[in-house]
């Protein structure tokens, strides 16, 4: 045909947009490491929500061990509402683990906003408080956990979170018998018979 031929040029994306999608997906993999990077922690995290929670927040709050509220906590999955997909740092995969797949799929489809009340019955956080009192509730909750072993918290939490991915209650067990033969090696163990037998708090030395 006539005229000039195109060579290919017309194709490529204009300077300002060459190597954009190579830099957000380094930077989208380097975000979505920190839900893993909770979960590593040894020590449960507690997230206690005080206002929004949403997007990157929501996420948060799913990667957390203990999730409790204030009445004025608000969530919702907000990356759909701007254009984005509601898959998004570990949340597609957490949140139908803590309050089932039809309701999952129902929040990050519609990208409603929740208030705490609900997100109470379905599962998403533990207790909802006054919002004075959040933060006591939530140092209150970590010296319960506190209260424990430091090594028999850290095997509770590594082989909860290991058995969401477990393919059968069978692996699930094998797992949890190994952790429970570790911890009872340990001098925390011993401490807290004699604890027990003797009417007193346990001393725990994490050893």
């Amino acid at each position: 045909p006539d005229g000039p031929q195109p060579d290919g040029t017309a194709a490529r994306p204009a300077p300002p947009t060459r190597g954009r999608p190579q830099a957000g997906m380094a930077l989208q993999q380097e975000i979505a490491e920190l839900i893993p990077k909770l979960r590593s922690l040894r020590i449960p995290v507690i997230a206690a929500v005080n206002g929004p929670a949403t997007g990157g927040g929501l996420a948060l709050v799913c990667g957390a061990d203990l999730r409790i509220a204030s009445q004025s906590a608000k969530f919702g999955v907000a990356f759909i509402r701007i254009g984005l997909s509601a898959c998004d740092i570990g949340v597609s995969w957490i949140l139908p683990r803590l309050v089932g797949a039809a309701r999952a799929q129902e929040l990050m489809l519609t990208g409603r906003i929740f208030d705490a009340e609900e997100a109470e019955r379905i599962g998403l956080v533990t207790q909802v408080v006054p919002d004075n009192e959040l933060l006591d509730s939530a140092l209150q909750l970590a010296r319960q956990v506190a209260a424990n072993s430091p090594f028999g918290v850290w095997m509770t939490k590594e082989v909860m979170w290991s058995n969401l991915e477990t393919g059968s209650q069978r692996a699930a067990i094998d797992l949890e018998n190994r952790t429970q033969i570790l911890s009872s090696f340990t001098e925390d163990m011993g401490e807290a018979v004699v604890a027990f037998l003797g009417k007193r708090a346990p001393k725990f030395r994490n050893r």
